[in-house]
């Protein structure tokens, strides 16, 4: 197989496009035009990184690094987890280090008296633990006896913790869930459009004409299984009145190919899985919230293809961050890493788990140092000026979002074959890749890989 990757040529891929009778849809070339500014970063940030060890291990050794779970969570801290389970496989977070995570704060050392929540929207209809990485069985990417999904992780660490642990799966309002205007009004989500005491909190793509759009920032408010109202925005809410108890936010996300107009999916776009997508993802079809505001992802792309102006997706994800609220912990697990999708094979086994304050310096790291070694596909290359997932990263970068400029970035690493905490080391990851079997799945990466 490597040889065959080697010696495709360009002509004897499309001889092959051909003979399997148009399988592959050409996707559309990103042109875009990028301002030369570079950002100023504010304060330098570090990436935390455990790679070798099994799951389990590359975590425990991460939050070791950090300074142990306690300099994190609080032990009367409600803990708002959030994975993007919207796939399954490597599409999600490894479930073993996701369960370890969970486990280091209930046993957290003072002890711990607060709540963990699993917090997700995979924008999957009304019923979504039926769908996506929760109903669906994990070929890899689970690492735990007698655990193939979240549905049956969920119900293990239920079992062991009791109301301590709650799963508040999150729904569209298009889907059934309903608009609030506050925790007053019980579960939903708040849409920030000015209206009935709701700020109004929205940015705008400052293009012209029939290309200009806004979006406007929405957030959820839910009730956890011991009766505790979460407004994720403003905290906790009880009798009345925020109480000013912590509220912790993790951003647990996977690494993986998303698309030619996105890049990467990972810790920046897993916010999405928080807002409301009501509309749809095609602007020129629903696609609007309410009013004139597009959701977060008509916002940004014209359905499954660029938007008029690069880099949106990530100037509305800062804007979120900047006024509703930023993960206090960015987690990647990256015990598999999708090349050219979020489910099947073309994947590479980099087993890696990194961490950060800083989502913008953690996609840039994975994207470059995991992701694209390994499929050397173009979008994949944060470089790349061509790519949305450089425009993206970039203007998160511009909006107060994180830091792009790796100059401003250190990393602290422990590797599990060497037993050692590296000093100078190459943090390019090169991992044994699996093919799989699927002629479909294989092209779609060599057409990403030599054409596109």
């Amino acid at each position: 197989m490597e040889r065959l990757l080697t010696a495709f040529s360009r002509r004897n891929f499309l001889k092959s496009v051909a003979a399997f009778g148009g399988m592959l849809i050409t996707a559309p070339k990103i042109s875009a035009h990028l301002s030369q500014s570079e950002p100023t970063p504010r304060h330098q940030e570090t990436i935390y990184r455990a790679v070798n060890g099994s799951p389990e291990q590359n975590l425990l050794k991460v939050v070791e690094l950090m300074g142990g779970v306690e300099k994190i969570i609080g032990s009367q801290d409600v803990v708002v987890m959030k994975p993007n389970v919207q796939w399954w496989n490597q599409g999600a977070p490894n479930l073993s280090a996701l369960k370890t995570f969970v486990d280091l704060i209930m046993e957290r050392p003072e002890g711990f008296k607060g709540e963990v929540v699993i917090m997700e929207n995979c924008h999957r209809g009304p019923s979504p633990w039926q769908a996506g990485g929760w109903a669906n069985n994990f070929v890899r990417n689970s690492d735990l006896p007698s655990v193939s999904n979240m549905n049956e992780l969920s119900k293990l660490l239920k079992d062991k913790y009791a109301s301590k642990f709650s799963v508040c799966h999150l729904v569209d309002v298009s889907a059934g869930n309903k608009r609030v205007f506050g925790p007053s009004d019980e579960s939903g989500y708040v849409y920030c459009d000015g209206s009935n005491g709701v700020p109004l909190i929205k940015i705008d793509n400052g293009a012209g004409g029939s290309n200009y759009r806004s979006t406007i920032m929405t957030y959820p408010i839910f009730k956890t299984d011991r009766g505790t109202i979460v407004d994720f925005k403003n905290g906790i809410f009880e009798k009345g009145a925020y109480t000013g108890r912590p509220l912790r936010f993790i951003n647990f996300s996977a690494l993986n190919h998303h698309s030619t107009y996105c890049g990467i999916t990972s810790a920046i776009k897993n916010y999405m899985g928080v807002t409301d997508l009501s509309g749809g993802p095609d602007p020129d079809n629903g696609g609007k919230l309410i009013r004139d505001y597009y959701n977060f992802h008509s916002f940004p792309f014209n359905k499954w293809s660029p938007g008029p102006v690069p880099g949106m997706l990530g100037a509305e994800i800062a804007t979120f961050m900047e006024t509703v609220r930023k993960a206090d912990l960015n987690i990647t697990t990256a015990e598999w890493v999708g090349l050219s999708s979020r489910v099947d094979p073309p994947v590479a086994q980099t087993r890696a788990i990194l961490a950060s304050k800083d989502p913008v310096a953690l996609d840039y790291h994975a994207a470059k140092y995991l992701l694209y070694p390994n499929s050397r596909i173009s979008v994949h290359n944060p470089n790349n000026m061509k790519s949305p997932l450089h425009h993206y990263l970039k203007k998160c970068a511009e909006m107060g979002g994180g830091i792009f400029d790796e100059n401003f970035v250190e990393t602290k690493e422990y590797d599990f074959a060497q037993k050692s905490l590296p000093e100078k080391r190459n943090l390019a990851i090169s991992a044994p890749i699996t093919w799989g079997t699927n002629p479909k799945a294989i092209l779609k990466y060599l057409f990403l890989r030599y054409v596109e």
